[in-house]
C-alpha cells in the first residue's frame, strides 16, 4: 500500500488539492481520508474507483501494479509489443515494406505533433479512422462469404462500400489540402506584415 499512497499524495498535489478538499469529493471524513495517505489505511474498493476516476488513472496505476496510468497507455505499450512480434515474424522481404510505410507515417504526423497543428491531427486521425472502419466492415463481408462473394446483392453491397470509402477518403484528402493551403497563406501574410515593417 506505500505505493498507493506515494500515488495518492502526488495525484492530490498535481490537481493542487488540500487533504480536506479530497475529503470532501470522498464525502468521507478529513482524518479517514489522511489514514489512506499517512497511515497505511486500506480504502474500500468503491473508494479506490472514485479516486481512479476523479484523478483519470487506472485502478492499477493508483494501486502501484502499472506504471500506466491510463487504459490508452496500456493499450498503447500491448500494441507496441504486438505489432514489434509480428514485425519481427514476417518474411525479411516484406520488413522494409513495413518500415518505410511506418516511417512515413511517423514523419507526417511528427511533423505536425512539432508544430502543434491541432487542425490537421484532427485530420489524420479522421482520415485513419475512416479507413480502418470501412475497410474492416468490407474485410468482415468477405470473411463472412468465405472469401469468394458469388451472390450478385453482396458484391455490390461490396462495390457500393468501397465507393463509400474512396469518396469519404476523398473528402478528408481535401480538407487535408485546404488545412495546408490555410497555413500557407498564413505564414505567407506573416511574411508580408514582417516585409512591410522592414520597409519602415
Amino acid at each position: 500500500m506505500e505505493k498507493f499512497s506515494k500515488r495518492l499524495v502526488a495525484l492530490r498535489r498535481e490537481r493542487g488539492l488540500t487533504q480536506s478538499e479530497m475529503a470532501e469529493v470522498l464525502s468521507r471524513k478529513r482524518s479517514t481520508y489522511s489514514g489512506y495517505e499517512v497511515e497505511g489505511k486500506e480504502p474500500d474498493f468503491e473508494t479506490v474507483c472514485l479516486l481512479a476516476d476523479y484523478f483519470g488513472v487506472t485502478t492499477d496505476y493508483l494501486l502501484g501494479y502499472s506504471n500506466n496510468r491510463t487504459s490508452v497507455d496500456t493499450v498503447f505499450c500491448n500494441d507496441h509489443v504486438n505489432f514489434k512480434e509480428h514485425f519481427e515474424a514476417l518474411h525479411e522481404d516484406l520488413r522494409p515494406i513495413v518500415e518505410q510505410s511506418f516511417d512515413a507515417f511517423y514523419l507526417l504526423l511528427c511533423r505536425d505533433m512539432q508544430s502543434e497543428r491541432p487542425e490537421r491531427l484532427l485530420l489524420y486521425r479522421k482520415l485513419f479512422q475512416t479507413l480502418q472502419t470501412l475497410r474492416s466492415e468490407i474485410r468482415k463481408r468477405i470473411e463472412r462469404s468465405g472469401g469468394q462473394v458469388s451472390d450478385a446483392v453482396e458484391l455490390s453491397n461490396l462495390i457500393t462500400m468501397q465507393n463509400q470509402l474512396k469518396s469519404e477518403m476523398s473528402v478528408v484528402l481535401d480538407e487535408l489540402m485546404q488545412a495546408d493551403m490555410a497555413i500557407a497563406f498564413d505564414i505567407k501574410k506573416g511574411e508580408d506584415v514582417s516585409s512591410e515593417k522592414t520597409a519602415m
